[in-house]
């Protein structure tokens, strides 16, 4: 099969490699769209934290993101057959440890992570191998482009569930990427009165509005929490921070009603991360970390396949996977207006 792999930093190749080894347990699909994500640059330049602990080394197949159809299936497969459309986990665990007997397979001291921890191969590639535990069916009248935002939508799924979201709060979210636009909508769904998406890109914030969130804030031209406190009277009581921006994890400290939760999904720069905890503390406030996307892809894919999550608007490009530096290229000039960028597979 043809696949992208990193070889080094900075350094792309798009060959033939031999397909996956398929185990018992596991089935093997064909890729029919891969997400690109903020992970793979990471990858790419070396400063991913896995790269940089060694528990990913180069070279690696990236891609995490993916929706496809079965071809084969191995032996111990049971309710999956050839020709179903499917998408998986990220996160792979053993399904022994206590961690996955709890349902906390993110968290597994034997996981690996599809195109990235322990070397796990990605999606950016023809086919792929993945255990039947981490798989689920793409529901009726959900297309394999749209299945493909079903790890954003998780993990946007995940942290709204963190959040704890009372009935009729008010409802912050920061970052208009995929994640936060998701994150967006689910918080509207999870039975917030108000819902306001802060981020930096007019044409994604007013996406967002067609999605049904009704305020947005530009922050390169608005104070977020001076702003989000005008709008929400006092302040919001949950922030959900998605950017990995660090200053924007001090708006969302100055922002949050007392009492509130801030729930942070993305990674962010450096070690060491400064926050204004005698402020949190003051406020009897709670920051709460979301890694991942367990035990979220069904109900987030039962809300697509119902219309009630809207991911079609957020797909501003498709393009060839052989493609792919074009697309760094792309994501790194910031001059084009992008949320999420599919890579199709010959």
């Amino acid at each position: 099969m043809k696949a992208i792999r990193f070889l080094r930093p900075e350094v792309i190749e798009y060959s033939e490699i031999p397909l996956p080894q398929v185990k018992d347990n596991e089935v093997l699909a064909k890729i029919a769209y891969a997400g690109f994500c903020a992970t793979d640059i990471e990858l790419l330049t070396g400063e991913m934290v896995h790269i940089k602990n060694g528990n990913t080394t180069y070279p690696i197949i990236p891609g995490h993101e993916w929706s496809g159809t079965i071809v084969a299936v191995g032996s111990h497969v049971h309710g999956f057959a050839v020709g179903d459309r499917v998408t998986s986990d990220v996160s792979l665990g053993c399904g022994e440890c206590e961690a996955c007997r709890q349902g906390h397979y993110n968290l597994c001291p034997n996981r690996e992570v599809i195109g990235s921890y322990r070397n796990r191969q990605g999606v950016f590639a023809q086919y792929v191998a993945v255990p039947q535990r981490h798989l689920y069916k793409i529901p009726d009248g959900l297309t394999l482009e749209q299945a493909a935002l079903a790890e954003p939508a998780a993990t946007a799924a995940y942290a709204v569930t963190k959040a704890q979201i009372p009935a009729g709060a008010q409802v912050l979210v920061i970052g208009d990427g995929p994640i936060g636009q998701l994150a967006a909508q689910l918080a509207n769904l999870a039975g917030a009165s108000r819902v306001i998406l802060a981020g930096s890109w007019d044409e994604k914030l007013e996406i967002a509005k067609q999605c049904g969130i009704a305020d947005t804030i530009n922050y390169h031209r608005e104070d977020v929490a001076q702003r989000a406190a005008e709008l929400t009277h006092g302040g919001p009581e949950i922030i959900i921070e998605t950017s990995g921006n660090n200053s924007a994890l001090d708006s969302a400290v100055r922002a949050l009603k007392p009492t509130g939760r801030i729930v942070a999904v993305s990674w962010y720069n450096g070690a060491t991360l400064e926050v204004a905890m005698n402020t949190l503390i003051v406020k009897d406030a709670a920051l709460i970390g979301s890694l991942a996307s367990p035990n979220s892809f069904e109900p987030v894919l039962r809300y697509m396949a119902a219309g009630k999550l809207n991911v079609q608007p957020l797909i501003t490009h498709v393009m060839p996977m052989e493609q792919l530096a074009d697309v760094v290229k792309l994501v790194r000039e910031k001059k084009e207006m992008r949320i999420k960028i599919l890579l199709k597979p010959e």
